[in-house]
């Protein structure tokens, strides 16, 4: 409940922002109108035609306010969409360029080149100025967080160093550099403030919002329904953690945990029993 509370309050405010200048052009129409009516009735030295043609030059001069920033927020909104999209663009090339032959490139140029991408792409991101567009890109962002956290290992396991002087996975750097048949001056070792702009963006940062910060736990309510729909191997997961804790490589009860190591008969034996039952809502 109060998740949705929150939701609808910030759906709210973005919609009141970007809605801001056409209130801000009725409102002043509607205050000019006001002020020039009521201190031409006050001084009474206008006829009623005359007041007429006020009341239209001021509606029509407010017409042209509510206009002005309709096409100031099209133009600003359609500005935003631009950026979103050619960001978005860069960085799925930036991924791209690592990759060679289906393999990930020790390439200095490749990594130069998707190093650039990513500045860019982060160059145009801080030029998006519409929230919901702000919000897209983090999500993207986050994807992209994740793609390049597996593309940048090899085989599963993380690159060594070698690999970034020119070598390839299990050499290393001394053997690499040191051989024969390496390039003089260093020509392909990839530079680190290269590797600092890849690794950095596939970081999270300091400071990062998690979106999950707002999200609840299963609640009875939760774990009934699941009951109700059949899905069991989320039900019996949940009872798994809420009954079983892992201490070291021993998995132990909750509710007795000098106890000895539990056989995986007596772990699944207590998850069904705990299943037989609907829990009670507060």
């Amino acid at each position: 409940m109060r998740s949705w509370i929150r939701e609808w309050f910030r759906a709210l405010l973005v919609c009141s922002r970007e809605m801001m200048p056409v209130m801000i052009g009725v409102v002043f129409s509607l205050v000019c109108i006001l002020f020039m009516w009521g201190g031409a009735l006050k001084v009474q030295t206008m006829q009623l035609a005359d007041c007429i043609q006020v009341v239209i030059m001021l509606f029509i001069a407010g017409t042209m306010v509510v206009g002005i920033g309709s096409y100031r927020h099209e133009k600003e909104y359609s500005q935003s969409a631009t950026n979103l999209e050619s960001a978005l663009s860069l960085i799925d090339r930036a991924a791209s360029v690592l990759v060679s032959d289906g393999r990930l490139t020790n390439d200095r140029v490749a990594w130069v080149t998707c190093a650039r991408l990513i500045s860019r792409a982060e160059a145009l991101s801080s030029k998006i100025t519409t929230e919901t567009h702000n919000l897209i890109f983090e999500a993207e962002r986050d994807f992209q967080r994740h793609k390049f956290h597996d593309l940048l290992r090899l085989d599963g396991d993380e690159i060594c160093g070698a690999f970034f002087c020119g070598g390839v996975q299990g050499q290393t750097i001394g053997e690499v550099v040191s051989s024969p048949a390496h390039p003089e001056g260093g020509r392909s070792w990839i530079p680190t403030r290269i590797i600092n702009v890849v690794y950095t963006f596939m970081s999270f940062p300091v400071g990062y919002e998690d979106p999950l910060r707002t999200a609840e736990d299963f609640g009875v309510k939760e774990r009934n329904r699941l009951f109700n729909l059949g899905h069991e191997g989320v039900r019996e997961y949940l009872s798994f953690r809420s009954n079983f804790l892992a201490i070291g490589k021993k998995v132990l009860r909750r509710s007795d945990l000098k106890g000895a190591r539990l056989s995986a008969e007596e772990i699944n034996d207590a998850i069904a029993a705990d299943l037989l039952f609907l829990e009670i809502e507060d």
